[in-house]
């Protein structure tokens, strides 16, 4: 009896599958995608650590040989019941698998539409769906011509296969242009560890981003669940994400960007899978930005998602590839979420020494609080100016019975970190020193020594314990300067 599935790159929320896959009785293989040594290849090794410390049983980990040839020959002598694509990385050779053994999956002729983001829009074209205009360029001419011939000056330049805002420059003007151009060909390879000369050149959409997730047999896809993305831009012009938020009750906007969804995934051609998809809504109404045939990523926990939507991606996935009546079943059923979800993305705005990390007792008092990691958790002391999603330095994951009791505590968490920083990493004081050294006491010293995750454990159980006693900060501290009361007043609002 067949019993084996195999997974190419089961890493961020593709990590998913491997419980499930265990849940139907079955036996879950990891096929780790091959890539050549560089970035790419020392941030996956990373990620497959942590995930593979997780695994508490015995488990078949194969490795992607470069020769196509020979991945396939092993694969096959394991008699598999479905191969599954996991993370962005195995893609290619996930859909090629499935397709050379006859299992349930998008024809690999297709593979330029589910991995070219210049292809995608050619099919939405066709198709007669808005689309975004674009054109591949190989040079700055060929750049300036995109421009002249457009007429804009607002536009994005990316890897035509990419992932993970890697590489991707959102710019005004000829002069950004050609830096962000210049900056890009100068790199050696993408994150897959492809020769850079594939780079897409694309008029800019302003309007609110969003995700929508579908999973599609037999030419017809299933919504799963629609998300909301927060992105903001770093001092150094990198637009990296700071959050997502389950969208429960679409509006009409955001029923016609379902709709619009469900059209441009059987466009694209993809018959049989998940599509992880990104949309913007703008004053026209909603387009694609691109199509990632895989699982969303985040590493969103199934029990996240189960608690917000009643059901996880993977499960839903899993059993859609297995069961063609499932998915019927599935896609005809409303599209009602249980609870609101927010993932609260982290970062940081350079690079930077740290010993302390705030945002771990300020999230563990929240009541929406779920799960999640954040970088400087006695894991590193050094932190990297986040650039992209690969960057980012923590993830937080959000839920709870009341919308409005998550969404308080979602936009505290922005707040906070838009305007004090140092209440969420810092190396430096939590507080202020009063400008008059004669007035620094032993306890106002003994304070600003502390690091702040310490002192923001102790102020919160000081107030949660009824403030009895002397306070965690002395009056005279918060009167040495506005800003010491507003963080003290922060704090105790998560109590």
């Amino acid at each position: 009896m067949k019993n084996k599935i195999v997974v190419v790159e089961a890493t961020s929320t593709a990590f998913d599958y491997l419980e499930d896959i265990r849940a139907l009785g079955c036996e879950p293989v990891i096929l780790e995608a091959y890539l050549p040594d560089g970035y790419a290849k020392r941030t996956l090794d990373e990620e497959r650590k942590v995930k593979y410390s997780h695994i508490k049983y015995p488990i078949t980990i194969i490795k992607e040989d470069p020769d196509y040839d020979v991945t396939l020959r092993e694969i096959r002598a394991l008699d598999p019941l479905l191969v599954i694509v996991g993370g962005e990385e195995g893609v290619v050779t996930g859909t090629r698998l499935a397709d050379d053994l006859g299992m349930p999956g998008t024809p690999y002729a297709n593979i330029a539409n589910m991995t070219q983001k210049s292809a995608m829009h050619q099919s939405l074209k066709r198709a007669g769906l808005r689309y975004i205009r674009g054109t591949e360029v190989k040079s700055w001419e060929d750049c300036l011509r995109f421009l002249e011939e457009t007429g804009t000056e607002d536009v994005v330049l990316k890897h035509d296969h990419g992932a993970a805002s890697v590489g991707v420059h959102l710019v005004h003007g000829r002069e950004e242009l050609r830096a962000a151009f210049e900056q890009e060909r100068g790199a050696s390879n993408n994150m897959f560890g492809e020769a850079h000369t594939r780079f897409l050149l694309q008029e800019r959409i302003f309007g609110t981003e969003y995700i929508v997730n579908t999973i599609s047999r037999e030419g017809i896809p299933a919504l799963t669940s629609v998300f909301r993305y927060y992105k903001k831009r770093t001092p150094s012009g990198a637009i990296i994400y700071s959050g997502e938020e389950s969208i429960n009750a679409p509006d009409e906007m955001e029923k016609a960007l379902i709709d619009y969804a469900l059209k441009a995934v059987p466009a694209l051609g993809i018959t049989d899978g998940p599509v992880h998809g990104e949309y913007m809504i703008d004053k026209s109404g909603p387009i694609l930005i691109e199509a990632n045939c895989r699982v969303m990523g985040s590493s969103a926990p199934a029990g996240f998602l189960d608690r917000v939507f009643g059901y996880h991606e993977t499960e839903v996935i899993l059993n859609s590839m297995l069961d063609v009546e499932y998915h019927r079943r599935f896609r005809q059923r409303p599209y009602k979420p249980l609870r609101k979800g927010y993932l609260k993305d982290f970062s940081a705005v350079c690079d930077q020494h740290i010993s302390s990390s705030g945002v771990v007792p300020i999230v563990l008092s929240m009541k929406s609080y779920y799960s999640g990691w954040v970088e400087n958790a006695g894991r590193t002391d050094r932190l990297h100016e986040t650039i992209d999603l690969e960057t980012e330095t923590g993830c937080v994951y959000m839920v709870h019975d009341d919308p409005e009791v998550v969404k308080r505590e979602f936009e505290l968490l922005m707040y906070i970190e838009e305007n004090y920083p140092k209440l969420l990493q810092s190396n430096e004081p939590l507080f202020l020193p009063p400008e008059d050294p004669a007035q620094i006491t032993p306890e106002i010293q003994s304070i600003l020594n502390d690091d702040p995750e310490t002192l923001i454990n102790r102020i919160i159980a000081y107030y949660r314990d009824g403030a009895q006693g002397e306070p965690v900060v002395p009056e005279k501290l918060l009167e040495a300067s506005p800003y010491n009361r507003r963080i003290l007043d922060l704090i105790r609002s998560l109590c």
